[in-house]
């Protein structure tokens, strides 16, 4: 692959691509280039024979084009115009129709606010059984919409640490920011229309509701249409019933969703316990001895993301023969004393739970959380600060593979503390018997999405560094920070385009050198 620029007669360059063919790496890195415009792609207008003679010959040109977006790709010719108001007016009008969308949902938070203040305690309860579920899973979308948006920003290629038939399914932050748009206005409407009917005694119609919008959340994530981005819909789809059945080599994308599923644990779990009521019976008037805080199904839906990782860190382990894969699979299983332990409140005496259960769980619950922190230091960053301290060296934040930080040294310091409060604070998550507060539910199932996307920046930087130190050729995958210790400027991420470019992982997508996951 080579890549030529030409000037033109305009004041615009015109890059040759010289490939044979069109690849899809062309086709789809939306930040191939770090300039302002667009990539048009034009026909050379060369015969056979000229363009044999030309330097340009079998080159794909592809022309910079003042006020358009690097989204859209639209063909040039001496017959076609290129119209940047009537673009910008279409950019525009997007930009207004995500922005009235939030004012909605801003508005629809506010009346389920209100609502919820005027409505019975008995439908009050009914409704976080039956919409509280959805929060984590939300906020955990548009969270990643913002990692998205900040690597595209940033143009860090995170999309290279999936493999080359994944990223086919990987979706633009804006797309990812309609998304939770949309389903955030699902959601907030059908709990709006659960209260008002709830507050004007019509319960039969109110009934309706929970069914209803569980039921349209599968059908929008199996549709079998090409609408709302189908080939996405399925490859999500697909990923999960892998995670959920850890029978198969592991590749990043199961790695990745297992990993974000155990901080959605509790949701999870919330989700099953009001399915679980919803196919009991009466939606409005649940039998008290079903799927109540006594029942096992809670504990059952807070453990499944733990063994689902656990497997997986096995099936890696015989796969490559990685000693710390059982370490890590350790590590997952400390999660299952304290959910245990937890819900052993319900089957004893309370005096018999305060002097004996309640000690084991608390030990429990902090060795959780100091071996997830150690490890999410340790081995998902690769910041040698417990190492550091056995060997009494400085404990200066020094992540493998530099010279260089992706961010500025005091982003790694901050996460570092906020990840160890947020661990101990999730801890709550694990403990069934905690569970009758619902404001402090929902700031710890949020504040365990945001320690998650926390985590993720971090992570892509390390799998990148790995990436990078096995594949050079590629350029340099990880700008580093304006404020990095080397004492130089941003260092701007090397364009990459045509299919030289391929993940550390290999044509299946499955890991097969990784030890950290």
């Amino acid at each position: 692959m080579h890549l030529t620029i030409y000037r033109t007669s305009e004041d615009l360059p015109t890059v040759f691509v010289r490939s044979p063919r069109h690849s899809y790496a062309t086709r789809s890195r939306q930040h191939a280039f770090t300039g302002e415009g667009s990539i048009d792609r034009t026909s050379s207008g060369m015969s056979e024979s000229s363009a044999s003679a030309s330097p340009r010959a079998n080159s794909i040109p592809i022309k910079y084009t003042k006020g358009s977006s690097s989204n859209h790709h639209k063909p040039h010719s001496s017959h076609h115009h290129h119209h940047p108001h009537h673009h910008h007016s279409l950019l525009s009008s997007w930009s207004n129709q995500r922005t009235w969308m939030a004012f909605l949902n801003t508005c629809l938070i506010l009346l389920v606010h209100r609502l919820l203040l005027i409505t019975s305690t008995q439908h009050a309860e009914l409704f976080y059984v039956y919409y509280q579920p959805f929060a984590p899973f939300i906020v955990m979308l548009w969270l990643w919409a913002v990692n998205v948006w900040y690597f595209e920003k940033h143009h860090i290629r995170y999309d290279i640490c999936f493999s080359v038939e994944e990223q086919k399914h990987l979706l633009p932050s804006t797309a990812i920011f309609d998304i939770a748009n949309v389903l955030s206005t699902v959601v907030l409407s059908s709990a709006a229309v659960f209260l008002f009917y709830c507050i004007q005694g019509a319960l039969e119609t109110a009934a309706v509701q929970p069914p209803l919008i569980y039921s349209l959340m599968l059908v929008i994530l199996l549709l079998p249409f090409t609408v709302f981005y189908q080939d996405t819909r399925r490859f999500f789809a697909t990923t999960a019933w892998r995670v959920m059945t850890p029978i198969r080599g592991v590749a990043w994308a199961d790695f990745l969703l297992a990993d974000i599923l155990t901080s959605l644990a509790k949701g999870i779990s919330d989700v099953e316990r009001a399915v679980c009521l919803m196919a009991s019976g009466s939606v409005m008037s649940p039998a008290a001895d079903v799927c109540n805080d006594a029942s096992w199904v809670i504990p059952a839906g807070l453990a499944l993301p733990y063994l689902w990782r656990l497997m997986q860190c096995l099936r890696v382990h015989a796969d490559t023969g990685a000693k710390t894969q059982l370490w890590n699979a350790l590590k997952y299983f400390t999660a299952f004393p304290v959910i245990a332990l937890s819900a052993v409140k319900y089957h004893v005496e309370i005096e018999v739970w305060r002097g004996f259960y309640k000690p084991m769980w608390l030990a429990a619950a902090m060795l959780n959380s100091g071996f997830s922190y150690f490890w999410d230091i340790e081995r998902d960053w690769e910041i040698s600060f417990f190492s550091q301290m056995k060997s009494k060296k400085s404990l200066a934040v020094q992540p493998v593979l530099q010279p260089v930080l992706q961010y500025n040294k005091l982003f790694y310091m901050y996460l570092m503390v906020s990840n160890a409060l947020l661990r101990l604070l999730w801890t709550y998550k694990l403990s069934p018997h905690l569970r009758r507060n619902h404001t402090a539910v929902f700031i710890v199932v949020c504040g365990e999405a945001f320690r998650r996307s926390q985590w993720i920046f971090v992570r892509i930087e390390v799998e990148l560094r790995k990436i990078q130190a096995a594949r050079p050729e590629l350029g340099q995958l990880v700008p580093a920070s304006s404020h990095n210790t080397s004492g130089g400027g941003p260092q701007q991420l090397a364009p990459v385009l045509g299919g030289d470019v391929a993940p550390r992982s290999g044509k299946s997508g499955l890991l097969e050198d990784e030890e950290n996951l």
